[in-house]
């Protein structure tokens, strides 16, 4: 399989018509296994990605031109053991990898396998989604720290710290947080806050991605299940693939998804902000 990025308008909103779909029923999710990708290091260049399972030699997956930011929809997979490869873009898919990972998914779980950091301290790490029901009442929340000059972050809902010193290149814990309508603030050491508006519904999970570009952050919420049902659809920035059938047949990837502009149930929210500069 092979998606190549274009910054298409047609598709664009041909791709946020889509956005509109549902999540995955919660007994699906209990006999399949889902995975997304995420490049997610800000001064490594785009990369081709390529997707291998062990137990089963025919189903092979690259995805082509993956730059920083670009995370993918979940895709629900057979449970089992899988390879992750990333090689600079172009490269012949025979050469080595720059980077490479396993993730042994297992039935009802959700990964995200991204690669984080510096270039030349460049991870691919395995996250493990959190898709099961929070507590009534409640939204369960992370953040993922990609912006590289900001320092550590922190998440206030109200004024009231709910996640506290997100380090660059990782993952926070998940935090519960209060559903209903609300002002999120990220607040970066080395940089101004940004102010999120948002209604987190109830029983549902979100990931906050905080990304630098030319001194600008980019600070993106991201429904990731609801109702202990992973949300495969997210809305899209800029260029875009389609959904794509598998060499072997399974089901495809649906879109590798920029983050968004868009503020939508199931979708992403994004606000900018300058960066302050230090003397």
């Amino acid at each position: 399989m092979t998606i190549h990025w274009r910054a298409l308008g047609v598709a664009l909103v041909a791709t946020l018509g889509l956005g509109l779909a549902g999540a995955v029923p919660a007994a699906a999710a209990q006999d399949s296994a889902y995975l997304r990708l995420a490049h997610l290091s800000p001064d490594t260049p785009r990369v081709d990605v390529y997707l291998s399972a062990f137990n089963r030699p025919a189903f092979k997956q690259e995805i082509k031109g993956v730059g920083y930011g670009d995370m993918s929809d979940y895709q629900a997979i057979q449970p089992g053991q899988y390879t992750i490869a990333m090689r600079p873009a172009g490269a012949n898919p025979a050469t080595k990898p720059v980077i490479s990972q396993t993730v042994n998914a297992q039935k009802g779980r959700a990964y995200t396998v991204a690669g984080l950091g510096a270039f030349a301290k460049l991870a691919l790490k395995v996250l493990d989604d959190e898709i099961s029901l929070p507590p009534r009442g409640q939204a369960r929340m992370r953040v993922v720290n990609a912006a590289p000059h900001v320092g550590d972050l922190s998440i206030q809902r109200e004024g009231t710290a709910v996640i506290e010193r997100a380090a660059f290149g990782n993952a926070s814990s998940y935090a519960y947080v209060p559903a209903g309508a609300t002002t999120l603030t990220v607040a970066p050491v080395e940089a101004g806050p940004t102010n999120l508006p948002i209604t987190l519904e109830a029983g549902s999970v979100y990931t906050v991605l905080v990304l630098e570009k030319s001194g600008s952050l980019s600070t993106a919420v991201r429904q990731d299940a609801r109702g202990a049902a992973v949300v495969p659809d997210g809305a899209v920035e800029t260029g875009l693939g389609g959904t794509v059938s598998d060499v072997d047949g399974s089901t495809g990837w649906v879109r590798l998804a920029l983050l968004t502009a868009a503020a939508a149930t199931g979708g992403a929210l994004v606000l900018t902000t300058r960066r302050r500069r230090t003397a």
